[in-house]
């Protein structure tokens, strides 16, 4: 699984730039340096590219994905220009907060398929001034590309080269702490026009059922006040990707609790899967309603209970409104509060 073609291309952060600069690349031979660096990254991809991520589907059946298109022209001819247009894409998506960045399409067979990695690296600014000329050479790329080598975004493709492959793919991005810290979006839904596999209405709804399921089936109160709790506190985590463990351990649940819910996964790789964490969409699956009251009292049950469970009459001339709830006290709990 060698490389067999490797491109590089210098990208300008050309989003909203009333001038937008032209992308320049060329081959690089598959010796020396840079080659060698970039055969590393090529190779580790396999176990460094761990997030599941898919080109987006067009909402014309009869449609395609713009980048897809790109990836599968460069695919079955690979070379500077059929990888110029990915290029140009991505200096189209890429924001001065992105800055300037060295693009490598590194490329070969492995058995039937064809591998393509795509890895993205920042490149040295300060230098540029010496630059006054359309073309890129190997010698400038060594100059602006020795800066920061382990820190990179790449994705992987490996597919057979047809019509309907290079749907799926993984992605890394070590330019952040960890891959459990969300990839750039302008790098992959921008620019890859892609999403996490597990998309943010799935991966919440599993979740958020199992955790519903889970309150159901155990007899432990100390578990469902927990799962209540999460449930309460879980929309705050809006818009943050993440996976279920990631969820449950980001709300501080005990073992206990963490077992009852992920008991309940309807498939458990999704417990490692990626997502957009969707507040409506986990507020819709596990509603819970919550009522302060200005004495300090909160309430709390799940929504389709709480006018069952709290039966209370109309506000009276001041607002003021009296709830009352009836029932076996089954656990009683004494916690010191803040002064």
């Amino acid at each position: 699984m060698s490389i067999e073609h490797l491109q590089t291309y210098l990208v300008y952060p050309n989003k909203g730039a009333v001038d937008p600069r032209l992308v320049s690349g060329t081959d690089v031979p598959l010796e020396g340096e840079v080659f060698r660096l970039l055969e590393d990254v090529y190779v580790k991809s396999e176990r460094e590219c761990s997030i599941d991520i898919a080109f987006n589907q067009p909402a014309d059946d009869g449609g395609s994905n713009p980048c897809r298109a790109l990836l599968l022209a460069y695919a079955r001819a690979p070379s500077v220009a059929t990888g110029l247009p990915l290029a140009t894409r991505l200096a189209a998506h890429s924001t001065r907060r992105s800055a300037l960045g060295l693009l490598f399409l590194a490329t070969g067979m492995a058995g039937l398929q064809r591998k393509i990695v795509i890895a993205r690296f920042a490149a040295n600014s300060g230098i540029l001034a010496d630059e006054n000329r359309e073309a890129l050479s190997v010698e400038f790329v060594e100059r602006v590309f020795l800066r920061s080598v382990g820190s990179y975004k790449a994705v992987l493709y490996k597919d057979s080269v047809t019509d309907h492959g290079f749907w799926m793919a993984k992605a890394v991005d070590r330019q952040i702490n960890s891959s459990e810290t969300e990839v750039s979006r302008y790098w992959i839904t921008e620019f890859l026009d892609s999403d996490f596999k597990t998309t943010s209405a799935t991966g919440t709804r599993v979740l958020a059922v199992a955790m519903r399921n889970a309150a159901k089936a155990t007899e432990n109160l100390d578990i469902k006040k927990e799962i209540t709790a999460a449930a309460t506190l879980g929309p705050g985590l809006n818009d943050q990707v993440m996976t279920a463990n990631d969820f449950l351990a980001r709300l501080g649940l005990s073992q206990p609790a963490r077992d009852a819910i992920t008991g309940q996964m309807r498939h458990q790789g999704l417990l490692k899967e990626q997502f957009r964490f969707s507040a409506e969409e986990f507020n819709r699956q596990l509603p819970y309603k919550s009522v302060e009251l200005h004495s300090g009292a909160i309430l709390t049950a799940a929504a389709t209970d709480f006018d069952q469970v709290f039966a209370h009459g109309e506000p009276n001339a001041e607002g003021q409104v009296t709830y009352t709830a009836t029932g076996i006290v089954v656990s009683e709990k004494l916690e010191k509060t803040p002064r």
